[in-house]
């Protein structure tokens, strides 16, 4: 196959558990999220994802930045909802998490027999 398109080299990602964080630059997340780097780079200006390392001034992304950014594409591949957009409903999304957290629910009883 000598098709340009095939001759990238790829990037594989493995998003392991809860526990578990990794750090990856900007060019994996990137290559990961088939994101642009502008809409990247705003949503980790607004405090939304990643962490800028002072001494590079590089910005370093962890698992659940990970997420966050695939759902990010999702909603903006899917439902072609615009940057700012999508970070009103990441901000959502991420209160509702904590507020779960926070103030996690009982199961629901079950209903009384007759």
């Amino acid at each position: 196959m000598n098709d340009p398109q095939f001759s990238r080299q790829l990037t594989k990602i493995i998003v392991l558990g809860q526990n578990e964080s990794y750090s990856y630059s900007e060019s994996e997340i990137l290559e990961w999220c088939r994101l642009e780097q502008p809409f990247v780079s705003q949503l980790a200006e607004e405090g939304l994802v990643g962490r800028l390392d002072s001494a590079s001034m590089q910005y370093y992304y962890c698992d659940r930045d990970l997420r966050l950014l695939r759902r990010a594409y999702r909603l903006q591949r899917d439902l072609d909802i615009n940057p700012a957009g999508i970070e009103v409903i990441l901000r959502l999304l991420m209160r509702i998490d904590e507020l779960q957290r926070a103030h996690p629910q009982p199961d629901q009883p079950s209903e009384p027999q007759s």
